[in-house]
C-alpha cells in the first residue's frame, strides 16, 4: 500500500449544507472560503488525530488555512494573522488576562504587607502614638544638696564622759562590726556585777536607689529604711520571736525620730531601749540594754536606759553635721 500524507480535509460544504442541493461525493468546492466556525476554539477538539500542531486545513489551491490571530489585549476575535504565526484563541487570551490580574493583585497585597511592616519597624505607625518616651523620668540618681555621703566612725562618735556616766566602771569590750565611709557601727559592753549593760551605736548614709520610693533619691532611701525599722519593732515577725515594742516619741532629733522599749524574758529579764533618728539621708540607730534581774545582776531603771540612748543619738548626730 502506498504511503503518503494524510488526506486533506475538504473545505467544501457538507452534504445537505445548501438548501435544495447535494454535493457529489469526493467533489471539492471551488472559490469558497471556509466558515469561521470551523476554526473556532470550540471545534478544535473535532480535528482528527493526525491533524497535529504542524498540520493545518487547506483552502482552494491547497493554500493552508491557519486559525485567526487573537489580540492579547482585547476581546476581538478576528485579527488578521501574519503568515506562519500561531496565536492563542479568545479563551487563552482571557486566561492570560486573568492570570495577569491575579499576579497584580497578589503583588499589590505584598506591597501593602511590606509597607505595614516597615511602618511598624520604624515606629511610624499612623494610627498609634507617635509621642516619644519622656527623656526625664523624674528619678534622682545623684546626691542632692544637703545630703550626706559619709558618716563618722561610730567608735569615736561617743564621748568618754557619756560612757563613764551610763556604763560606770571598766568597759569590758569594744567591738566594731561595721566601718566604712557610708556605714559604721560600734558596741560597748559593761559586765560587772551588779551591772550588765550594752550600748550599740550605728549610722548609715543612704545613696539614691531605683528601688526606693518617691523620686528614688538618697533621702527617700533613708525614709524607707526608717519605716522598715519602725515596722519591725511594732510588729516583729513570728519567726524572730521578738517581743513587740512600746513606741514613744523623740523630740528635737533630726528630721524624724522615735523610741521603742522591748522586754526580753530569756532566762533573765532584760530591757532594751531603741532610738532611731533620720536626718535627711542618714539613719542613726542606738540601742541601750540592761539586765533587770537574774544571776546577780540588776536592776537598771528604764529611765536610765532611755536617757543613755537619747544622749548617744545626740552625739552621733552632732558628729555628722
Amino acid at each position: 500500500m502506498a504511503q503518503g500524507y494524510p488526506p486533506r480535509r475538504s473545505a467544501g460544504m457538507p452534504a445537505g449544507g445548501r438548501r435544495g442541493q447535494q454535493d457529489e461525493p469526493g467533489r471539492r468546492g471551488r472559490g469558497e472560503r471556509p466558515r469561521a466556525e470551523a476554526f473556532d476554539d470550540d471545534s478544535e477538539e473535532d480535528l482528527p488525530p493526525w491533524a497535529g500542531l504542524g498540520i493545518h486545513p487547506t483552502g482552494p489551491g491547497g493554500r493552508p488555512i491557519r486559525p485567526p490571530r487573537v489580540s492579547m489585549d482585547s476581546d476581538e476575535d478576528f485579527v488578521p494573522a501574519e503568515p506562519g504565526a500561531t496565536r492563542p484563541g479568545r479563551r487563552a487570551a482571557t486566561r492570560a488576562r486573568k492570570g495577569r490580574r491575579r499576579l497584580l493583585a497578589v503583588g499589590g497585597a505584598g506591597v501593602v504587607v511590606l509597607a505595614v511592616l516597615a511602618l511598624w519597624a520604624t515606629n511610624t505607625w499612623p494610627f498609634g502614638s507617635s509621642k516619644p518616651a519622656p527623656v526625664d523620668s523624674g528619678l534622682v540618681t545623684t546626691f542632692q544638696k544637703g545630703e550626706f555621703q559619709t558618716v563618722p566612725n561610730a567608735c569615736s562618735a561617743i564621748s568618754s564622759t557619756l560612757l563613764g556616766q551610763y556604763l560606770p566602771g571598766k568597759v569590758n569590750r569594744v567591738s566594731q562590726s561595721a566601718g566604712s565611709a557610708t556605714q559604721s557601727q560600734c558596741t560597748w559592753t559593761l559586765d560587772h556585777k551588779p551591772n550588765f549593760r550594752v550600748l550599740t551605736v550605728s549610722s548609715q548614709a543612704y545613696a539614691p536607689s531605683l528601688l526606693a520610693t518617691g523620686d528614688g533619691s538618697a533621702t527617700f532611701s533613708a525614709i524607707d529604711a526608717y519605716g522598715q525599722l519602725m515596722q519591725g519593732l511594732q510588729n516583729p515577725s513570728k519567726k524572730s520571736k521578738l517581743p513587740k515594742a512600746q513606741m514613744g516619741s523623740a523630740v528635737g532629733l533630726g528630721s524624724a525620730a522615735f523610741t521603742a522599749l522591748q522586754v526580753f524574758h530569756v532566762g533573765a529579764v532584760t530591757d532594751e531601749v531603741t532610738v532611731v533618728v533620720r536626718d535627711r539621708n542618714v539613719l542613726i540607730d542606738v540601742t541601750m540594754q540592761g539586765q533587770e534581774h537574774g544571776g546577780g545582776f540588776g536592776p537598771v531603771p528604764e529611765a536610765t536606759l532611755r536617757a543613755a540612748a537619747l544622749a548617744a543619738a545626740h552625739e552621733v548626730l552632732a558628729g555628722i553635721h
